[in-house]
Formats: structure tokens, C-alpha cells, sequence
């Protein structure tokens, strides 16, 4: 309901829908092994969005990884709905991502929030036990 609300507010719902694919950049390497076989190694260094626009243009968006590995949020070539900006169509929202960004946000908040309760509540308690004496 709130996601629907800000959507609304911000305007999104005048945006075209669209899909847009998960890619996964990968740095490719292949190594040789004294016995003369391959090796081939890759890793991955980031995630973009990939989407068309009503023009067939391709537009990109990097995708800013939620922790230490990005491919434990998306699969690759996973597809997600986005909306665009007609006018401007390298501007996107997706809903997908934004509540990914509002539980980060919630959880960092009540992590915050529980270890000054815990500081103030040790504080606190020493503090009465020190003039108790």
C-alpha cells in the first residue's frame, strides 16, 4: 500500500512499463596448468539492468550491489518489471529494487536502534549501580 502511494506520488504510474533482463558482468580469465590443460576462471564484477525503449534504443543502468554478493539478489538473466521515463528513458524505477532498498534502510534503522538502546540501557545501569553504593 505505502509502495503504491510513493509510486503515485512520484509519478511512476505515468512511466511506460517495461521488462527489463538482469545481466552479470564477468571478468573472464584462463590459466594454463604445467600439465598443458586449461583452467578458466571467471568472476563476477557487477550487475546492470537491460531494457528497450519504444524507439528499440537498449539502455543500461548499473545495479548497486546489497552486499557483499551481488548474484545472491538476482539471477542472471532474470527479468524484472521496471517502469521508464518516456521522455527520458535512461531514467527507471523498479519497484523490485526500491523495496529491496527500504528493508536495507529498515533493518540498518532497527540495528541502530537496538545497540543505542543497549549502550544508553548499559550506561544507565551502571550508572544507578555506581550511586547506589
Amino acid at each position: 500500500m505505502l509502495m503504491e502511494m510513493w509510486e503515485w506520488l512520484r509519478g511512476y504510474h505515468k512511466w511506460t512499463q517495461a521488462e527489463a533482463n538482469i545481466e552479470f558482468l564477468k571478468e573472464e580469465h584462463l590459466y594454463h596448468e604445467s600439465s598443458g590443460g586449461e583452467l578458466h576462471y571467471s568472476r563476477i564484477t557487477g550487475e546492470r539492468l537491460v531494457w528497450t525503449d519504444a524507439r528499440g534504443q537498449k539502455h543500461y543502468a548499473p545495479l548497486k550491489p546489497f552486499g557483499d554478493a551481488p548474484e545472491q539478489e538476482f539471477a542472471d538473466g532474470e527479468t524484472v518489471a521496471i517502469r521508464f521515463n518516456p521522455a527520458h528513458p535512461e531514467q527507471y524505477y523498479c519497484r523490485r529494487l526500491s523495496g529491496m532498498r527500504v528493508r536495507r534502510a529498515f533493518t540498518t534503522a532497527c540495528t541502530v536502534i537496538a545497540v543505542a538502546a543497549l549502550s544508553i540501557g548499559y550506561v544507565w545501569t551502571r550508572e544507578m549501580l555506581g550511586c547506589s553504593r
